[in-house]
């Protein structure tokens, strides 16, 4: 399945977990663009009844939260989730890209270069952040340090992603900073590929 679209300009974004991901997202929507978020459809899905029986079946209940914690300790749970999630969100994320009325648009995927999803799009970005500001972050989200190096420990390494990317946006500033960034670069967008 392919994600581009005549006319449109699809573009994945990405970056580690607390990188700010979200907060580009917005920015895009502010300016724009159609934004599509893969967790977002993937909570959707949770309140479907055929996912909620198949996610019950394999571990006993479908709760996200303790169900991340389960498949992030152990990869071959995680495998076989993201296989049985991965084709339902790409099949929503293609729909939704088809129906939009826009001529951007930004789909955050946490997991973009793993599951291959860079190569469906026009182009690729990488959100970064200031590694000093990660134990802050950490305790407004609850999230300990070891679960989140064992969350990175089954990504891909950030440099690789650094490399793989089209375009690497630094958020190591203000969220005001950030949505400048972020505006500057919409417009570019706009008129690199004749989309105003």
């Amino acid at each position: 399945m392919n994600l581009r679209a005549k006319d449109k300009l699809v573009v994945g974004l990405t970056g580690n977990m607390l990188s700010g991901k979200s907060t580009v997202l917005a920015y895009f929507a502010q300016n724009g663009a159609e934004v599509i978020s893969a967790d977002e459809l993937v909570r959707s899905l949770y309140q479907t009844p055929a996912v909620q029986k198949q996610i019950t079946k394999w571990f006993g209940l479908c709760d996200s939260a303790q169900i991340a914690q389960c498949v992030f300790s152990k990869e071959s749970q995680r495998r076989r989730l993201e296989k049985y999630l991965h084709p339902k969100v790409l099949k929503q994320a293609a729909a939704q890209i088809r129906q939009s009325a826009k001529r951007i648009i930004v789909f955050e995927v946490p997991l973009l270069f793993e599951a291959g999803w860079d190569k469906l799009t026009d182009l690729n970005i990488v959100v970064l952040t200031d590694k000093n500001t990660i134990p802050a972050r950490l305790k407004t989200r609850g999230v300990s340090l070891e679960e989140y190096k064992k969350r990175l420990a089954g990504q891909m390494p950030e440099s690789e992603k650094v490399r793989r990317a089209d375009i690497i946006l630094a958020n190591r500033g203000s969220k005001t900073d950030l949505g400048l960034k972020v505006k500057s670069l919409y417009k570019a967008l706009e008129s690199i590929y004749g989309l105003k």
